[in-house]
């Protein structure tokens, strides 16, 4: 996979800017799209077709994978891990209890892991293999081997039954051929494919509305079970202050969110799936908060107003020395165009 596969087309509109006093001193540039029923595309800025990798976005995508292989095989699991599976958390005593809880219930080595140990990651939760925001994907990814009966070992390679099995699930979750898509290895160290970002909103909306139409009937409730192990525990999808475990508290519980590495954003709500890409990959975690949360209100989504979001939908950068903020993030005017539809 290449970059130009990636960023290939006229550049995006700007989403996000940030301001200083006078100074327009950044602006980031994304892409947003918006699928409603049947996955039809009801608005968009910039390339809804643009391709983008999945990284941890895909986490909640297999977690179904691991549901379906467990119930075939009478395997129990308790909706704590399940939400675990699908997080990409801050490494607190809370989520590596549940990791911990999970190896026991189900005989898992650790030694087999393979995302390393975090030098520094969302939270501050010092090196513990458990506590890399990881964990709960990978732990689940060796309960996977366990439901298949093969060999966890090798469970990152591209050809390992475990990831043949991911690429079968998630590719006919997002309706997508991801034998074919383009693929690198994530910052976890296990593949990641590249899919366009209609896909990915659209593999948003199917997880807020597990019972739509759309879904294969196969992974309905194995879709529902990460929906409801979603809301009924945000704070294990990421952690206090994130985004995605924001999202997930204000909606009411009819909402759900995912964050993924290098900007990508998902949100599902009823009827409705919003991925939002940040093409300068958002490393300061500003630009695609405030692009995400215009996107919502643009688009009339309830959530877009909760009390939840308030330090998310405008991004303010302290003084040290105490009093008005220097700075903010800031959406742009293109979401008027959202707004407008």
């Amino acid at each position: 996979m290449t970059l130009s596969s990636i960023g290939s087309g006229s550049p995006p509109p700007v989403l996000s800017l940030l301001v200083r006093g006078a100074i327009t001193e950044a602006a980031h540039r994304g892409d947003v799209a918006v699928v409603g029923e049947g996955g039809v595309l009801v608005g968009s800025l910039g390339n809804p077709d643009r391709l983008v990798s999945l990284r941890s976005a895909v986490k909640p995508f297999t977690a179904v994978a691991l549901l379906a292989a467990a119930a075939e095989r009478g395997i129990e699991i308790a909706e704590e891990f399940v939400a675990l599976a699908a997080a990409s958390h801050a490494g607190s005593p809370e989520h590596v209890a549940v990791a911990q809880a999970a190896i026991a219930q189900h005989g898992l080595d650790p030694g087999l892991l393979v995302h390393g140990r975090p030098a520094s990651q969302r939270g501050d939760a010092g090196v513990d293999l458990l506590s890399h925001m990881c964990s709960g994907q990978h732990l689940s990814l060796l309960l996977l081997a366990q439901a298949m009966g093969v060999d966890g070992r090798g469970y990152d390679a591209y050809d390992h039954p475990v990831q043949l099995r991911l690429r079968e699930v998630v590719g006919e979750l997002l309706s997508c051929d991801l034998s074919a898509a383009p693929w690198g290895v994530d910052g976890c160290a296990i593949p990641t494919s590249a899919v366009p970002l209609r896909a990915t909103a659209e593999g948003a909306r199917r997880w807020a509305n597990p019972a739509d139409d759309a879904v294969p009937h196969k992974y309905r409730p194995h879709l529902a079970r990460v929906k409801a192990a979603a809301i009924a525990h945000p704070r294990l999808i990421a952690g206090g202050g994130f985004l995605d475990t924001d999202l997930i508290r204000g909606g009411a519980g009819e909402g759900v969110a995912k964050q993924g590495a290098e900007g990508l954003c998902l949100v599902g709500a009823p009827g409705l799936g919003i991925a939002v890409r940040t093409e300068d990959g958002d490393a300061a975690a500003r630009a695609g908060r405030v692009a995400t949360c215009a996107a919502l209100a643009a688009m009339g989504v309830a959530v877009a107003g909760s009390a939840a979001l308030s330090h998310h939908r405008i991004v303010r950068l302290p003084d040290p020395r105490g009093g008005e903020p220097l700075a903010e993030v800031r959406p742009s005017e293109a979401f008027e165009i959202l707004r407008a539809r």
